[in-house]
């Protein structure tokens, strides 16, 4: 009997200790109908006890010096000796406290205990792992000053009454405050009432005058001038203090804020910029045509272009029917992952763009994701779907000075859609069993009437020679004696053009045209082809003799009608404008790694949106985001990180790390990667997965090197910076060299839990992989061919 006790107590210990304050309150009989209503009468008896023995009073010396750390110290507590070390006091007042500050029999057990002595011990070094790891978390949304934002102008103002109406800088305007700046101490009274007249506020009349108290005088050392700090005064209208707020908040990205202000810009500025620069994401712009979203423009960066193989990525985006399901999808979970790659049949080779979700729907996903990635020439696409608001894109007019009116494209732009290749990261994976496939719909396939979707990059990599200027204009193209094609001109320069032919050319389009072009006195002039694309009829063509003087002298007698058309421009107006909405939409975690010779100290700042889900299982509070459960190594007593010590030093650029969550109790359960690959606690998850007992948490990290420290864009950023203190500005710029690496976290349990779910499992090297002889699957004819490559797989269905 008292074995089935001491069961009882040690399953139902949380609950004991939860009772113990009801007893010190002379409730125990409540709090054991609270808790343990429907325990049997033995257990509930057995808890009642041990509850009461717990609390019992006891005069027991305490000692742990048989376990302890040492120094241990002797002193004497509720008059009582005591030989405790510094964890045992710690003990000792954290059980006296759940006690009432009274030593009983619980509190001597628990200093007596060395399994309570060392689950103290891991507590806390568990805790100091925590602490190591967790850094600062920052909003990719602007920083929303509220009232306190000011601007700083630097137009003058006067009035007769101060400093005898000598004209005055304004360095810092808000909207019910104004600092005016003087070379010597100002003429002026503290508490007195001043009427400054705001030019540049009220333009349609100069010399509203508006009323403003002096509040304080004081000198700035940074500038070696002498600031009067104002504020408005109580009796102005609410017409005037609208009209001040209209300005200050319509000049906000336009004009400098006051020097504190605009330097917490800056660095958030900056610090986006680096996340995007290094981001293996490209950025999509999504127009709306008439209800219709159409892929426009792609951001493409030195780094995402090699991430994703360059432009011929776009290919996966520009099939009409596949792009109109993928939006469908991403409205819906904001999230997908698209399989392009070729399987072959009996019937020949079939080409698929689907998404996971559309192969789960038709039953394809396990036969298809085994044929796309037993040979790897496969792409998986993971996407992630944004709505780009008004404000977002009126923050890009006005930081980068785009009139509207010449991009309407712009205001037409309602969503951003991000993209990455994670091919890489998905091995070859195995059958465990045969499986049926059946025949692949044509929405699964990819489609031939596509988008042309335009590439932006920086002007770093624009290799044009010469202007260019984007003119729609109708073309015509002689292809024989009595034959012409109609066109549609896209851009066109001195010495080339590009066209848009209106229906496919059966042959090839190749050797000298003849083109006409109007409206821009072309006149049957010759052309070389350069490339002609098939799917985009699109021809790019250079001058095959010399270039029309009647067009070059069109473009010099009417500057006004072509320098806003100039494509260069246009271009860097489209790479800037995709560029400001992509760095507050950023699709993952980013985080920011600086020169520190410690390890731990080289993590700087954790970027992400306030739905972002990439922190998951793990969630941040007041902005503090935890990093343990991705970089801490597990079981060590210090704070160590092999993970990020590889991600810094190259020798990993990305890995995933695995967690499962119990849904019973939340905990939480850290999986070793191979482990999750190879071994038999995979049959365990998916036996989970199935029964819904626990949820699969897998999170990719890569790594990117930080290559440049400053860009045209960076200098872009700090030139209003410069304005209001230029030593700041030159030191910030320098610092841009401490940024090293840039981390993504990005959370793709989706994936993860759809692969391992459909039984789908990872192939090891040859040399652990088993030779297997011919082997018949369903649906499946598979035979061996060479040890590096055993199978060779056709398809019928």
């Amino acid at each position: 009997m008292a074995g089935e006790e001491a069961k009882t107590i040690k399953q139902y210990q949380a609950l004991i200790r939860a009772l113990i304050p009801y007893e010190q309150e002379n409730r125990l009989l409540e709090g054991l109908n609270r808790f343990s209503g429907r325990l049997p009468g033995t257990v509930r008896k057995t808890i009642k006890d041990e509850v009461i023995r717990l609390t019992s009073l006891t005069d027991a010396p305490a000692d742990n010096s048989a376990f302890a750390q040492f120094p241990v110290f002797k002193f004497k507590h509720f008059g009582i000796d005591m030989r405790l070390d510094k964890v045992g006091a710690n003990i000792l007042k954290t059980e006296s406290s759940l006690y009432q500050n009274r030593y009983t029999v619980g509190v001597f057990e628990s200093l007596t205990n060395s399994d309570f002595y060392q689950a103290q011990i891991k507590k806390e070094q568990y805790r100091k792992i925590v602490d190591a790891f967790t850094i600062e978390a920052q909003s990719q949304n602007d920083i929303q000053f509220g009232d306190d934002i000011a601007i700083a102008p630097n137009f003058p103002v006067a009035c007769p009454e101060f400093d005898k109406g000598r004209s005055c800088t304004v360095p810092a305007l808000g909207h019910n405050s104004m600092v005016v700046e003087t070379k010597r101490p100002p003429k002026a009274q503290v508490g007195e009432l001043y009427q400054f007249a705001l030019p540049e506020v009220f333009p349609q009349n100069k010399d509203t005058g508006v009323g403003y108290r002096l509040d304080k005088m004081v000198f700035n050392k940074d500038t070696d001038k002498y600031e009067s700090h104002f504020c408005v005064d109580d009796k102005i209208d609410d017409k005037t203090r609208a009209q001040i707020q209209k300005y200050i908040e319509s000049n906000a990205y336009q004009q400098p804020l006051k020097r504190e202000l605009e330097l917490e810009r800056a660095m958030q500025d900056l610090e986006r910029d680096r996340i995007v620069a290094n981001s293996p994401w490209v950025t999509l712009q999504i127009n709306d045509k008439q209800g219709t979203l159409v892929p426009k423009a792609a951001l493409f960066t030195k780094t995402n272009q090699q991430r994703n193989k360059g432009f011929s990525a776009l290919a996966a985006f520009s099939g009409k029917h596949n792009f109109a399901a993928l939006t469908e999808e991403l409205s819906t979970f904001n999230e997908a992952f698209l399989l392009c790659g070729t399987v072959e049949t009996r019937r020949g080779k079939i080409s698929i763009n689907a998404t996971h979700r559309q192969l789960l729907a038709s039953n394809l996903f396990i036969p298809i994701m085994y044929l796309l990635t037993k040979h790897g020439k496969f792409q998986c696409y993971h996407c992630r779907w944004v709505a780009a608001d008004s404000e977002t894109r009126r923050i890009a007019y006005a930081t980068h000075d785009i009139a509207i009116n010449q991009h309407e494209e712009f205001n037409r732009c309602s969503h951003l859609l991000f993209f990455t290749d994670i091919s890489d990261r998905i091995g070859p994976l195995g059958l465990p069993e045969a499986c049926q496939m059946g025949p692949i719909h044509q929405s699964l396939q990819p489609d031939t009437d596509t988008w042309d979707i335009q590439v932006v990059i920086d002007d770093t990599l624009d290799r044009r020679q010469e202007a260019r200027y984007e003119i729609e204009k109708t073309a015509s193209i002689r292809r024989g004696l009595l034959r012409s094609v109609n066109a549609q001109v896209l851009d066109v320069s001195l010495k080339g053009i590009r066209v848009r032919l209106a229906q496919p050319e059966d042959g090839p389009l190749q050797g000298v045209l003849k083109i006409t072009v109007g409206d821009l006195k072309i006149k049957n002039e010759k052309y070389q082809v350069v490339s002609y694309c098939k799917k985009r009829h699109i021809a790019r063509l250079k001058v095959a003799e010399k270039a029309p003087t009647a067009f070059a002298q069109l473009v010099e007698e009417n500057p006004s009608y072509f320098r806003p058309r100039d494509a260069a421009k246009m271009s860097r107006n489209r790479h800037r404008f995709i560029w400001e909405m992509a760095v507050r939409e950023h699709p993952s975690a980013s985080l920011l790694c600086v020169a520190n010779r410690f390890l731990l100290d080289r993590i700087k700042t954790l970027y992400l949106h306030e739905s972002s889900q990439d922190l998951y299982p793990f969630s941040q509070e007041d902005n503090i985001a935890p990093l343990h459960g991705f970089f801490a190594d597990q079981g060590q007593d210090k704070p160590k990180s092999t993970l990020l010590l590889n991600l810094l030093k190259a020798q990993v650029m990305q890995s995933t790390v695995i967690h499962c969550l119990r849904k019973t109790d939340n905990k939480l359960v850290y999986v070793n990667y191979d482990d999750y690959r190879y071994k038999a606690i995979r049959q365990q998850l998916i036996r989970h997965l199935d029964e819904e007992k626990v949820e699969l948490c897998a999170t990719r990290i890569e790594v990117q090197r930080c290559s440049e420290n400053a860009s045209p864009l960076i200098k872009k950023r700090l030139a209003l910076l410069s304005k209001v203190d230029k030593a700041l500005y030159e030191r910030l710029l320098n610092m841009q060299s401490a940024y090293t690496h840039v981390i993504y976290l990005t959370n793709e349990s989706v994936l993860q839990t759809a692969i391992i779910t459909g039984r789908l499992r990872p192939l090891a090297s040859a040399a652990r992989t088993p030779r297997a002889s011919q082997q018949q699957i369903r649906g499946y004819t598979v035979k061996p061919k060479r040890p590096r490559d055993p199978y060779i797989v056709t398809l019928f269905y």
